[in-house]
């Protein structure tokens, strides 16, 4: 090895030196520059008076100044590691044209065999690299340094699957299928049915599984009623005979159950049924091979092979330190406390390499580079306000160590007069509005930008103020708390001077435009009037600030510092609160203007003899939807008039309920006696244009009409099997006006067999959605016993207790008689 990578780590010179040491460097003494040719300290000094305060740099005197060039060593060590690596491998392995192929046991042994080599060639590549011109101190990044130049390899046949690269399954065993795991291979699983799991029974529907069915038996009792005559004084009684009626409820076993249990109709009352899982066949696909009976073997991957492969990598792991000579002064070492390695490195004023260093040549762990550095300090003498300053700089950009207090003092003096001023207007009393004993004060203030930044940089809760260097924190805190003193006495004050205006413009506005439109629009006006009046304020407030201090961009910047402190928030309250109430107590205490409203221009007489009804206002948001909401809901007179007003404006939607309504003479006014053959005639007549127009757009209003009409001969041909066939298109897009009427076809055999299981069915379905009429039809066929075995009262009387809650007059009797 040469003599360069011989040197050894320096001691004497430094206070931090590695234990180890070859040689030994001697410090040099301190270099003191000229002052013609490198720039003063004073310089950035002055420039920060002059751009963060109000003060100019002639308010500093420099006595003295020393600029010298500290020395200082920094020390890189790169810490080598061989990492021995090893990993399994299989027939897809690729070895590179350098990898050797060797025994299995000597896979792991020749590539640690490479370990002490690998070490020195790492150490004199980094130190190549270290003494090429222009490498950077820092150059070299921890990770793998050294990367491996031969993998030692070994290859057998996997003993696993003998070379095939594939195992048999261990679930199936080759079969490609399993047994089920539903049914475990018998087939057949338990019945899941609701209320049977696997006991083949359920409960009864007629009994409810109780066993018993109450039924409602009628007596006939005859009974002897006595009746008195008087006849001169005298009186005679004598007897006739009555037939009363008595109602019992008998309770009697259900005819359709066993003690409450019936089969279940899913297991046919076995308690088992066919496995879904592997459709009762008992086996289903092996989930493990897929059905293939075989799987890729695992540790060859399918490649038939098997063994290893080793080398070693070199890590380089860096770490960075800086020594002071013993001489250096304190100031330095504050310097290099507060500064880390990399930041010291930067603002070096210059940055050699010294020497490498190569520690344990036979397996070398370490590499030392020692870099000489020199750091520029300044030391400024200066004066101001009569008081002595010692302040230290240093590095290229002029980083401050020290300002002791120079520009806090100076600013000092204007923030107590702030403070003096606050503590002043604390006593002028709760209705003082002057402003002006604070302006002064508080323009010295904000006139340096040091102050402003200052108060910013607490209001956003940054751990650091700004211009940590140059003002201490209980200075930055006083600075805060004066300056947001300030500005809130500014903006409350000037409030007291302007809320009654603000109050008083909003109440005019309000009365004003009460007079012209009414209390809502007054409310709005007198509103608007009291956003503007706050608009105005704060041109106020921003026109008052600009001139105390200076400018527009310097009062905008205080209005957002007094923003951000929410001193504002009391001359926002005194601003908008009276004007805002003043405008609500005159809104809702100015009477209500009525204007007169001409009356609705009466309609001509159709030239159709259909029946008038009666008038309904039409909402300027008429629809189809809405019509049909308010028919189904009952109001059918509203309905019918936004449906004229529809029909009218050309809306094809609102044919069919229309055309609907007229057949059926629903929602019309007139006499409450039944309409004459004339009348329904003509009902039919207009109603049938509009049925077709509906027909078209396949409204279900629309072909229930048609089936009724053509099921009836009404302006119709009569088709009974196509007017059904309409109803119950009509009924299968949830037309429960279809529904009904086809129930009463099937019940009452019209043009047709007596049904009483299809009656049934539309009854239910139109009872499903919410007609009371169709659950009484449903309580009369259980009275009757209508498509059942034998009539069921109770039931009846159930179904006819919820449709007399739902306002049925007819199920209202039944009720109240105990009989239809």
């Amino acid at each position: 090895m040469n003599a360069s990578t011989e040197t050894a780590r320096e001691t004497s010179g430094s206070e931090d030196a590695p234990p180890v040491a070859e040689t030994a460097v001697t410090a040099p003494a301190p270099i003191r520059l000229d002052k013609e040719e490198i720039p003063t300290v004073l310089g950035k000094l002055r420039t920060l008076v002059q751009d963060k305060t109000r003060f100019e740099p002639h308010d500093i005197t420099p006595l003295g100044e020393e600029d010298v060039l500290q020395d200082f060593s920094l020390q890189a060590n790169y810490a080598l590691e061989a990492r021995f690596e090893q990993r399994v491998i299989n027939g897809y392995f690729a070895p590179a044209g350098s990898d050797c192929r060797c025994g299995s046991h000597e896979v792991g042994a020749l590539a640690h065999a490479q370990e002490k080599e690998r070490l020195r060639r790492a150490a004199d590549k980094l130190d190549n690299a270290l003494r090429q011109p222009g490498q950077a101190y820092n150059g070299v990044e921890a990770g793998v340094y050294l990367p491996h130049a031969v993998k030692y390899w070994h290859l057998d046949t996997c003993g696993t699957c003998h070379g095939k690269g594939r195992i048999g399954c261990h679930t199936c065993h080759g079969a490609t299928t399993e047994t089920c795991w539903s049914c475990h291979g018998g087939r057949t699983v338990s019945c899941n049915a609701y209320g049977c799991y696997g006991s083949g029974k359920v409960s009864c529907s007629y009994c409810s599984g109780s066993g018993t069915v109450a039924e409602q038996v009628t007596d006939y009792v005859t009974v002897q009623v006595p009746t008195t005559t008087y006849s001169n004084g005298s009186s005679h009684t004598s007897y006739h005979s009555e037939t009363r009626t008595q109602y019992r409820t008998e309770y009697r076993s259900c005819y359709h159950c066993s003690y409450g249990k019936v089969s279940c109709t899913t297991c046919h009352g076995s308690g088992n049924v066919n496995c879904g899982t592997c459709r009762a066949s008992g086996q289903v696909t092996c989930r493990t091979c897929s059905g293939a009976g075989d799987l890729r073997c695992n540790p060859c991957d399918g490649s038939g092979k098997v063994g290893k492969a080793a080398w070693v990598d070199v890590h380089v792991a860096p770490g960075y330190s800086v020594s002071l000579p013993k001489q250096a002064p304190d100031d330095a070492r504050r310097i290099r406390d507060k500064e880390s390695v990399h930041s010291l490195a930067a603002i070096a004023s210059s940055l050699t390499l010294a020497k490498v260093s190569i520690y344990n040549e036979d397996e070398p762990q370490e590499v030392d580079a020692l870099y000489a550095a020199r750091l520029r300090i300044v030391r400024l003498d200066a004066a101001c306000n009569a008081e002595k300053h010692h302040l230290v700089a240093y590095g290229t950009d002029f980083r401050w160590l020290t300002l002791d207090d120079i520009v806090e003092k100076l600013l000092r003096g204007d923030l107590k007069a702030l403070s003096d001023a606050l503590a002043g207007s604390a006593d002028d009393g709760l209705f003082s509005a002057h402003v002006q004993g604070l302006l002064t004060p508080l323009r010295d203030v904000a006139a340096s930008e040091l102050n402003a930044d200052v108060i910013e940089s607490v209001l956003s809760g940054e751990a650091d103020h700004a211009h940590v260097d140059v003002v201490s924190a209980d200075y930055a805190n006083n600075v805060r708390t004066c300056v947001l003193g300030a500005l809130r006495q500014v903006y409350t004050r000037l409030a007291k001077q302007f809320w009654w205006k603000s109050a008083l413009a909003a109440l005019a506005a309000a009365i004003a435009t009460w007079f012209f439109a009414g209390r809502g629009a007054a409310a709005v006006a007198g509103l608007l009037v009291t956003g503007a009046g706050y608009w105005l304020f704060n041109r106020k407030v921003k026109a008052v600030l600009s001139e105390a201090l200076g400018g527009e961009r310097q009062a905008l910047r205080a209005m957002q510092i007094a923003g951000k402190g929410r001193r504002n928030q009391l001359a926002q309250v005194l601003i908008l609160a009276p004007a805002s109430l003043a405008v609500l107590a005159a809104s809702y205490g100015l009477p209500a203007r009525v204007r007169p409203v001409s009356a609705p221009p009466q309609a001509a007489m159709a030239s159709a003899p259909v029946a008038p009804h009666a008038p309904a206002d039409v909402p300027p948001d008429a629809s189809t939807p809405k019509a049909v909401k308010l028919y189904e809901n009952g109001d059918k007179v509203q309905a019918l008039a936004m449906l004229e007003s529809l029909v009218g404006k050309g809306d094809a939607s609102a044919y069919g309920l229309y055309g609907w309504m007229l057949l059926m003479g629903e929602g019309q006014g007139g006499p409450a006696t039944a309409p004459t053959a004339q009348q329904r005639q003509a009902r039919q007549v207009a109603a049938k244009p509009l049925v077709n127009k509906g027909l078209v757009k396949g409204d279900s209003y629309a072909l229930a009409a048609k089936g009724v009409m053509l099921a009836e001969g009404w302006q119709e041909p009569r088709n009974m099997a196509r007017g059904l066939d309409l109803l119950k298109q009509a009924a299968n897009k949830g037309n429960a006006q279809a529904m009904h009427l086809l129930g009463l076809y099937n019940v009452r055999g019209y043009q047709m067999p007596v049904n009483h299981k299809e009656a049934r069915k539309w009854f239910t379905l139109a009872a499903d959605k919410g007609s009371a009429g169709d659950i009484y039809n449903l309580g009369l066929m259980d009275w009757e016993g209508a498509g059942l075995q034998r009539p069921d009262r109770a039931s009846a009387m159930q179904r006819w207790k919820i449709a007399a809650a739902m306002g049925e007059e007819r199920a209202i009797k039944a009720v109240a008689q105990g009989k239809p």
